[in-house]
């Protein structure tokens, strides 16, 4: 009988054993995030660094950049430089021109979890942290420094913490390629001087807002499509960079007149998913922050040396510079943080927390 009940209570305890592995030990089963990535990735586990040297991931670096554009060579930097400090634990292969996903598809990509990494403009974080927007509003900075000083605040770390809870994690935020300003045929000097004439706008929703406010009929669509626009007379110019006026396509051909409006800081984030990141083995996450951040800076400073030379090139092709009225264009881009706090709830104080900011480096750096 002993013998018989032996008997039972092992096949007893065989099949608990066995029903535990068919569920994975306990784990939980994944979330929605995870049956959304890219199609043929799979999620690593595990982020200590002893298994640092059994780690490997690979991830899909996707932007909408032309190979002409700072943008472009950054990220093409960068994904070889992780490839190759992280001895090919990371791999990340970079897909520019809009191959893949690109604007809020982007960033959606990295909420979902996927094996993915982003640059994208920052009012694209809005529809998760409403105050993404407000850092990057019109009107705001007048240099790189200045902006790479609040980038470095707690303020912007707050923003980022936000972010993290919803899955984004912001590896760096200085993948800047100067300012944007007016760029037409037209003698502008003052906001009533766009009213009544059609401009490209971007995707974004803060850059459309702030075109419209500049004084102009925003026209959203892509770049490329901006340049036949032009040459059709659907629209008359566009906002944009010293750099994306020399660029791909040879938009100075097209249209020879910047007005200094510096509106908005030319910038992109780059990031990726919050729980990949953690999952991470330390040795491998250190040297990724160090890539993300030497690159960002790395295209901030080159696009600064290059400028002039750019500016050089423009000049021999016709292209005119002229001053504005900036108290105007400040003035009417004032409603642009109004409808950020009402399209994204973005918090009011956050402003003038800035700008006090902004002051303050303005009085230490004078």
């Amino acid at each position: 009988m002993k013998k018989v009940f032996a008997l039972l209570l092992t096949m007893l305890m065989l099949l608990s054993l066995c029903a535990c592995g068919g569920n994975g030990g306990g784990d939980s089963q994944p979330s929605d995030g995870d049956a959304q990535q890219t199609e043929g990735d799979s999620q690593p586990s595990g982020g200590s660094d002893e298994d640092a040297d059994n780690f490997y991931l690979d991830i899909k670096f996707s932007n909408v950049f032309q190979p002409t554009e700072w943008n472009y060579k950054a990220s093409e930097k960068l994904a070889e430089m992780i490839t190759e400090r992280t001895e090919g634990h990371i791999t990340v292969t970079y897909y520019g021109q809009n191959e893949l996903d690109c604007y809020g598809d982007s960033v959606t990509q990295a909420v979902n979890n996927a094996n993915w990494m982003g640059l994208e403009e920052p009012s694209l974080f809005a529809d998760y942290v409403g105050d993404a927007a407000t850092l990057i509003g019109p009107m705001l900075y007048n240099s790189d420094d200045e902006y790479n000083y609040v980038m470095d605040s707690d303020l912007v770390k707050d923003v980022c913490d936000r972010l993290a809870a919803e899955n984004i994690h912001i590896l760096d935020t200085h993948y800047s390629f100067g300012f944007r300003s007016v760029v037409t045929n037209l003698d502008v000097k003052t906001p009533d001087d766009l009213k009544g004439h059609q401009l490209r706008a971007t995707s974004s929703a803060l850059f459309t807002k702030t075109l419209e406010c500049l004084g102009a009929t925003p026209v959203p669509m892509s770049f490329t499509e901006c340049l036949s626009a032009i040459s059709s007379g659907v629209v008359e110019g566009f906002e944009g960079s010293t750099s994306t006026l020399s660029g791909a396509g040879a938009p100075y051909e097209l249209v020879k007149k910047v007005a200094l409006t510096n509106h908005l800081i030319a910038t992109r984030w780059l990031f990726m998913p919050e729980d990949l990141y953690q999952s991470i083995p330390t040795k491998w996450r250190d040297i990724l922050d160090e890539c993300a951040y030497e690159c960002g800076m790395w295209e901030q400073t080159s696009c600064r040396e290059d400028e002039d030379t750019q500016k050089e090139m423009l000049a021999g092709q016709g292209v005119t510079w002229n001053e504005v009225d900036l108290d105007a264009f400040t003035a009417a881009c004032e409603p642009v943080y109004d409808w950020i706090c009402e399209e994204y709830g973005a918090d009011p104080a956050l402003r003038g927390k800035l700008v006090e900011l902004i002051n303050e480096y303005r009085a230490n750096n004078s």
